[in-house]
């Protein structure tokens, strides 16, 4: 991963982790600069694409030249949303916060397709060596029965989701604070502090 004079924060973790309501909260009440995730944008770019699958059954496959979504087209999907991940990158600014970072679709492609390594192109991955990345815990009262799971059976996917992002953001060399269950000030608080830490070179 590429290297620049700018010092991003992510923000990462599963489904339901209260990371968007968090960020929204720094951004209003510190001033931050707030980046949407990649996966959501590129949702919203293929729109009616995507469509067809009902959110409270079991997940069937669509087989249409048409349909492209996450599940369906798993190793297209990927290579769209990490495209969409440069761009980003490249739209921030030193200091501003990325929900969600470059390996986050990675973890997904790799838990959907059951392959142990993303079939990266040759070549460096160009995307920014992040300041810090903060993990937020699942919060079980968050989750919400989908795709035919119930709420404690998502609880449980959501922690499988959080040990293979932090153990991939961790071996890929980057720090990962933990960012437990609380309040949103109390996690926008957390986030504030390490940020400021870093922008200030203080300690936090």
């Amino acid at each position: 991963m590429m290297e620049t004079n700018k010092r991003l924060f992510v923000a990462t973790g599963a489904y339901g982790c209260g990371k968007t309501t968090t960020l929204r909260h720094l951004a209003s009440t510190r001033g931050y600069g707030v980046h949407g995730e990649a996966h959501r944008r590129v949702l919203d770019e293929l729109g009616a694409r995507t469509h067809g699958h009902p959110p409270d059954e079991p997940f069937r496959p669509i087989d249409a030249p048409d349909h492209v979504c996450p599940m369906c087209r798993k190793r297209e999907f990927a290579a769209r949303v990490l495209e969409t991940q440069k761009t980003i990158e490249a739209e921030a600014r030193d200091g501003d916060w990325l929900e969600r970072g470059a390996l986050d679709p990675v973890e997904y492609y790799l838990r959907t397709s059951g392959e142990a390594e993303y079939p990266w192109p040759p070549g460096e991955p160009a995307f920014e060596r992040y300041a810090l990345v903060f993990l937020f815990a699942v919060m079980p009262e968050l989750q919400a029965p989908r795709w035919g799971r119930s709420r404690e059976a998502r609880a449980a996917e959501a922690d499988r989701i959080n040990q293979r992002l932090g153990a991939l953001y961790r071996a890929a060399g980057f720090e990962v604070v933990d960012v437990g269950p609380g309040t949103v000030e109390e996690r926008a608080e957390l986030l504030a502090r390490g940020a400021r830490a870093i922008l200030h070179e203080s300690p936090w």
